[in-house]
């Protein structure tokens, strides 16, 4: 099958391969943001608040890396008109998907960081951890992107049946939550608040797998 790179046989093939390595970038980011937040969830879990504190300063400052190099790629890249209008308008909502998970990484850490002094249940930790395997694969599904159409559509299945893995374990804890007469009404609303913002991470890789997918069935 093809790649994505082989179906831009006009434009500037320097600033394209430019713009590759800068995708590439952006993946490894958005899994080591995934893999910071489940430290960060361990860390929670065991009352090393010294550990989740510096993780989460860690995340804070790779989202704000990753929005200057979004920004280096609309303005260095597809304003110069590297690709043909649709192809840019692809790569431009593919830049949004792989930001749009490292987001979710912060605004989940920084909501962890605030309810650092009460103790997690230990679905947290394991839903972080289902987050980290789907950003893993994901990773993998934007590299097959330039290479192998086919592995990536396989690879992006991937992502789907763990996010599911992920939302049985948001909806194990809910139950539990809602259910537990000793739980408080505020630990409640803030353990489900948190259990949603972490499972944004696994949900926002599952749309950017989909959205490859197409990519991918589009050009193939």
């Amino acid at each position: 099958m093809g790649t994505f790179t082989r179906i831009f046989g006009t434009g500037d093939k320097k600033l394209q391969k430019q713009a590759d390595e800068m995708l590439l970038k952006l993946s490894k980011a958005l899994q080591s943001a995934s893999a910071k937040l489940h430290q960060s969830a361990i860390a929670w879990a065991k009352g090393d608040h010294d550990t989740l504190e510096e993780i989460a300063e860690e995340i804070i400052e790779l989202e704000r890396e990753s929005d200057k190099l979004k920004d280096d790629l609309i303005t260095q890249i597809f304003s110069k008109h590297a690709y043909l209008p649709q192809q840019t308008e692809e790569r431009y909502s593919l830049v949004n998907h792989l930001d749009s998970i490292i987001d979710a990484a912060e605004e989940a850490v920084r909501l962890m960081e605030i309810g650092k002094h009460k103790r997690p249940p230990k679905a947290i930790a394991k839903m972080a951890k289902k987050c980290w395997e789907c950003t893993d694969l994901l990773q993998d599904v934007v590299k097959f992107l330039f290479t192998d159409f086919e592995a990536a559509i396989e690879m992006a299945k991937k992502v789907e049946k763990v996010r599911e893995e992920a939302r049985d374990l948001k909806f194990e804890l809910h139950k539990r939550l809602f259910n537990d007469p000793e739980c408080s009404p505020v630990d409640v609303a803030y353990f489900h608040s948190i259990s949603r913002r972490i499972i944004e991470v696994a949900i926002q890789a599952e749309i950017t797998a989909d959205f490859i997918r197409v990519l991918a069935v589009r050009y193939s």
